[in-house]
């Protein structure tokens, strides 16, 4: 199976034409015992008879919602089949989005651009953008990102500056309906730059308006600054970078490599130099710089410099220090206390994230129909592990699955999830993704190899997460989860920041909702030649997870796994790299995961 980077796709899937079910016919076939998915419709429910005494008498509005075919069933309303995005569940949303109902304008929206319908998209977002819906000023911040970058509604394509690919497979010669095309906006195409300008000034202030405004020390960045990181041994690389000064890090006496990694937003090719020590240095084709070392008694320093052409500067510090006889540790070393006074500085976590952590892991590893995987059970169990012992998570373990179990666990899930919780999501085991539609899937443990019915579409998945009422929500896949956007949609913390001054920019991504996917870039699972117990991207997520000091922004914590993977990797010469951005449809309005310690 070849593998495909993921994080940039947009899917827009084309679902049979079908009319709402009624009740009744629901209500019939639950009774009759047909077994139903755990997935969500969009039900409309009818109206509700008030009286008032024996001389008034009034019927409530109908109200569209996402719920479960049962509920829906249960309330006397119609729906339209999971996974239908065609004109028939427009139909359900259409008549409130036209009331002016928010919820129903934005819903509409991502019908339409699910659809390949661009205008119609824009135009019920930026409804529903005016009425103050951050949902909707981030969906039209994300439609206008795409569009800037010239991907064309309802065909597919790929750009290569943002790597942004589309696939559509809706007809545009689709009928508009009367009500559809009074709010029709038309499409407009400049290539000016002051237009270019006026796109970009407009899609920040969406940006800003969907996080709450503006907050010192927060950004969005279209390009990441140029960053030099220490990525072995693993314990030179803490969590979050410490500023303005060295990592201290206690070795084994002797011979050791210090690695350390150029990361340029233009390729290394707009890198002007690099030096260590002083000295000038060239990195290998990934930014990769290995620097042999005496670790003694005396402390041994590192400074790698680097500046690229347009005058940017980056630096990193390691000072590496004998260990003591009677000092415990690994291989990989340990921070010594003085680099640990970043937690001290940061408030508490608990300040941050008042709700409960819930950790759903789903780990397949014994296929019936595809090659059995080696390392996804451990994998799930050392990070459930992780997630708890060090970052208060609930885990609730799921070993090879079948799809019912693996949909149930997402339903039960999203039911106990609170407004003020945090939840992660943890899925390894083998992916697919459909040619024709775009559509990832994630493979249950006797899903037959063709058959797409008894498979897990990331899309079923997306439902439950944008049903949340959790407000942070964090799928980590060692395999692929379509339908992501661009990570410049996503704030970042300067991290020129001292630990007292982060705890602002922190206090406010903890404050939004947050739908974000980290994955490992592949299809399945990628085994390290180097050890039996984890995949490439857990080893790499596990050794990054042990580094977090005190509370860090996803986003942070992505780009430490992504070094580390790319530093394991190159051995096996694997040519995938792990990849986090918004997810898309999934409710996300702004801010980014938050990961406190405990």
């Amino acid at each position: 199976m070849t593998f495909s980077k993921v994080w940039l796709v947009w899917l827009f899937a084309c679902a049979p034409w079908a009319t709402p079910a009624h009740a009744a016919d629901a209500l019939e076939r639950l009774n009759a015992g047909e077994q139903r998915d755990d997935g969500l419709v969009h039900c409309l429910f009818p109206g509700q008879v008030r009286r008032l005494g024996a001389f008034s008498t009034s019927m409530t509005p109908r109200r569209a919602a996402r719920v479960t075919p049962q509920a829906c069933a249960a309330g006397g309303g119609e729906y339209i089949e999971p996974q239908d995005l065609t004109m028939a569940a427009t139909k359900v949303w259409l008549p409130l989005a036209a009331e002016g109902v928010p919820e129903a304008q934005v819903t509409l929206g991502e019908l339409y651009e699910r659809q390949g319908k661009p205008a119609l998209a824009k135009a019920w977002y930026e409804k529903a953008a005016a009425q103050g819906v951050a949902r909707a000023a981030f969906n039209l911040a994300a439609l206008l990102s795409s569009q800037a970058a010239g991907v064309g509604a309802g065909a597919a394509g790929t750009v290569a500056q943002t790597g942004l690919a589309r696939a559509a497979s809706v007809s545009a010669s689709a009928t508009v309906s009367a009500a559809d095309a009074a709010v029709s906006t038309p499409s407009t195409s400049s290539t000016a730059a002051s237009a270019s300008q006026a796109g970009a000034d407009r899609v920040s202030e969406l940006l800003v308006a969907a996080s709450g405004g503006l907050v010192a020390g927060l950004g969005f960045a279209q390009r990441e600054p140029l960053k030099v990181e220490f990525v072995a041994p693993s314990a030179a690389a803490p969590l979050p970078r410490p500023v303005g000064g060295q990592v201290l890090v206690e070795a084994e006496p002797g011979p050791a490599t210090v690695v350390a990694r150029v990361v340029a937003p233009g390729g290394l090719a707009s890198v002007a130099s690099v030096k260590v020590n002083g000295q000038d240095q060239s990195p290998d084709a990934q930014g990769f710089l290995s620097i042999p070392v005496s670790v003694g008694e005396a402390r041994t320093s590192v400074t790698v410099q680097a500046q690229d052409t347009t005058g940017h500067q980056a630096q990193a510090q390691l000072a590496l220090v004998q260990r003591s006889p009677s000092a415990g540790g690994t291989a990989g070393g340990s921070v010594a206390p003085s680099a640990a006074v970043v937690a001290a500085a940061v408030k508490s976590p608990v300040e941050l994230l008042k709700g409960r952590r819930l950790a759903l892991v789903l780990s397949n590893e014994a296929y019936v129909h595809w090659p059995r995987l080696d390392t996804p059970v451990s994998d799930g169990r050392a990070v459930a592990a992780a997630l708890q012992q060090r970052f208060g998570f609930e885990p609730t373990v799921l070993v090879n699955a079948n799809r019912q179990q693996m949909l149930a666990a997402l339903s039960r899930l999203r039911q106990q999830a609170g407004p003020e919780d945090q939840v992660l999501v943890y899925y390894a085991g083998h992916g697919h993704m459909d040619p024709v539609t775009a559509r990832g899937y994630w493979i249950p443990v006797d899903g037959a190899e063709q058959d797409l019915a008894q498979w897990v579409s990331v899309i079923d998945v997306t439902d439950q997460l944008a049903a949340m009422q959790a407000r942070h929500v964090m799928v980590i896949a060692d395999s692929c989860y379509a339908g992501t956007l661009v990570r410049s949609l996503i704030p970042q913390i300067d991290q020129a920041l001292s630990p007292a001054q982060r705890v602002a920019p922190l206090q406010h991504l903890a404050q939004q909702r947050v739908r974000v996917a980290l994955t490992s870039g592949g299809l399945e699972p990628v085994v390290d030649g180097g050890s039996i117990d984890h995949s490439l991207f857990a080893r790499s997520l596990l050794d990054v997870l042990d580094q977090v000091q005190a509370p860090v922004a996803a986003q942070e914590f992505f780009g430490a796994v992504s070094s580390r993977f790319a530093h394991l990797a190159r051995r096996l010469k694997v040519p995938q790299q792990p990849q986090y951005a918004p997810i898309g449809f999934a409710g996300h309005e702004a801010g980014d995961f938050v990961l406190a310690p405990r």
